[in-house]
């Protein structure tokens, strides 16, 4: 139970620590872009970020690379910011829950108009 908790607050450490240096990048393919969370292995040597952005899936592309280059200025600045043995290997991961939240919605509403459309047929009996 408290290396579980361990692990979880390494993850909130690291992203705010991520969330920081992203505010004092100048690549501006990081502009708008918010991590969402950090989810840490057990063994504390793999911290999978997730991040969101409203732009496009060509810029998410772009944003991806960024990361994917970045990786290492990252992982020094936590290294920096927190002490610990081992500084884990980040894997960077765009956070789709809104994406698939939007499609769920529209799943719904088309039901919905789908079902209306079928309440005004009269029913055989």
């Amino acid at each position: 139970m408290a290396n579980q908790r361990r692990v979880f607050k390494l993850g909130e450490r690291i992203q705010g620590v991520i969330a920081s240096e992203l505010q004092r990048t100048a690549d501006p393919r990081f502009s708008m872009v918010t991590i969402t969370s950090v989810v840490v292995s057990v063994d504390m040597r793999i911290a999978k970020v997730y991040w969101m952005s409203s732009a496009d899936r060509e810029r998410r592309q772009e944003i991806d690379a960024a990361f994917e280059g970045a990786q290492g200025h990252f992982r020094r600045a936590v290294g920096n910011e927190i002490s610990i043995r081992h500084i884990p290997k980040l894997r960077f991961f765009y956070d789709d829950t809104l994406d698939v939240a939007a499609q769920v919605d529209e799943l719904f509403a088309r039901i919905k108009r789908t079902g209306d459309s079928h309440e005004d047929e009269p029913v055989n009996s």
